[in-house]
């Protein structure tokens, strides 16, 4: 007559149960975790980028489009508070604009983040954005010192 041992079996069985609930915990966890990118100019923040992917783009290639558009957008010396508008981009999100200029789109993951809609979250950004980009065009040092700084490295010769 064969006898089981199933104590040890069963004890496998749980603790490889434990070792999948663990492992699921620990890849949630980071899957939520977000990062923020700041986007300041003159001191200044402009708003906080805190989803991971937003629009099929991550945080950092965001944040670097946006400061591209900034510096085109800042050179208007005339740019008012009421040029910056948010506009609807249907099931995509909503966009704000200065002058039609895109600043910055936003879209469910990035409003998801901020815990609101995209529309909530654009008019909140813009309002702000209103504010202080008016005031930020009359300084044209803003962007002369990273200019100055990428000119350097290139014009030296050996």
């Amino acid at each position: 007559m064969r006898t089981y041992r199933t104590k040890p079996i069963a004890t496998l069985v749980a603790g490889m149960a434990s070792v999948i609930v663990f492992a699921q915990t620990s890849f949630a966890h980071q899957e939520n975790l977000q990062t923020e990118q700041r986007i300041s100019i003159g001191g200044e923040t402009l708003f906080v980028l805190k989803s991971t992917v937003d629009l099929s783009k991550d945080t950092k290639t965001r944040a670097d489009d946006s400061y591209d558009r900034l510096r085109f957008i800042l050179n208007n010396p005339k740019l008012k508070g009421r040029d910056i508008q948010v506009k609807n981009l249907g099931d995509y999100g909503v966009k704000i604009v200065a002058n039609g200029q895109l600043i910055i789109p936003i879209g469910a993951a990035e409003a998801e983040a901020h815990h609101t809609t995209p529309l909530v979250l654009a008019k909140s950004w813009a309002t702000h954005l209103r504010q202080v980009l008016p005031n930020l065009t009359a300084r044209p040092d803003l962007f002369a010192k990273s200019y100055a700084l990428t000119s350097r490295k290139t014009n030296k010769r050996r």
